[in-house]
């Protein structure tokens, strides 16, 4: 568990498991990072790269705000019934745990629609509701227009059963480009990984904020070094463009599939982990 402390607010990292996977699960190749020393021993072993499964859970103001709950490792903690029955309380059980209790949130802020996470919860039954059960769920109105667009499934059958049951439930809300999702948070919607994807500003201006939660504009550390990644992104070029600005000032980088310590900041040509 990981713990940051802003100005106006503090982010825990609740992480379940952290592995390293082929390096072209995220879109690359050994030899793009070869040449990165900075890459060992916290992003990469070898030539794989280390990913994260985790959510970072904001107090700000009077708010319990999570982030990005464990999103994008659905074929492995939702291969079948018994598997997700048993992730989703031993993932309940850590944040409990961290003093975090799933009842206790007010909100889960989403970067974009990525498998179901633990955004959602299946019961037994095979009904879905939301993880979170006190929360309401939050995502750029550009993100929930596209997977409307799509027919609502995104192309994996359990997000459409979860989302129609959300969306039903009239548990889901919607952000614009510029939004204050609370005191010192701002959204900012420009896409480039997906539909609609976001990335959330602690500070109240985001150009000069203190911290930038970028989703999955880079699914490792790793990216902020080798340029655009097509097989990755819908519009590789915004992307990169929105990893060279918020990077460039120092601030304090967090990303949603990062093993730990899952923050750090871009110094003189390098990724440096935080403390």
């Amino acid at each position: 568990m990981q713990t940051i402390q802003l100005d106006h607010a503090s982010l825990t990292r609740i992480g379940y498991a952290d592995v390293p996977i082929p390096a072209h699960d995220v879109g690359l190749s050994p030899s793009d990072f070869a040449g990165l020393s900075w890459r060992e021993p916290a992003w990469s072993e070898g030539q794989q790269v280390r990913v994260g499964a985790a959510a970072w859970l904001a107090e700000v103001a009077d708010k319990r705000i999570v982030f990005d709950p464990v999103q994008a490792a659905d074929g492995v903690l939702r291969a079948d019934l018994n598997a997700e029955l048993l992730h989703q309380s031993a993932f309940a059980d850590l944040c409990a745990g961290a003093g975090f209790p799933r009842e206790s949130v007010d909100l889960v802020v989403l970067s974009h629609i990525e498998d179901v996470g633990m955004v959602g919860w299946r019961g037994e039954d095979g009904h879905w509701s939301p993880f979170f059960p006190n929360a309401r769920i939050l995502l750029s109105a550009a993100a929930l227009q596209a997977l409307e667009a799509s027919g609502g499934d995104a192309g994996l059958q359990p997000v459409s059963a979860a989302w129609r049951a959300f969306i039903d439930g009239d548990r889901v809300g919607t952000f614009a480009d510029g939004e204050v999702l609370a005191p010192g948070l701002v959204a900012e919607v420009r896409g480039g990984h997906g539909p609609g994807h976001a990335i959330l500003h602690f500070g109240e201006d985001p150009l000069r904020a203190q911290l930038t939660m970028i989703g999955h504009l880079a699914l490792s550390p790793i990216h902020l070094a080798t340029g655009e990644c097509a097989r990755m992104h819908e519009d590789a070029a915004t992307a990169w463009e929105q990893l060279q600005r918020i990077a460039a000032d120092g601030r304090i980088l967090v990303g949603s599939l990062w093993p730990a310590p899952a923050h750090g900041r871009w110094i003189n040509g390098a990724f440096v982990p935080g403390t």
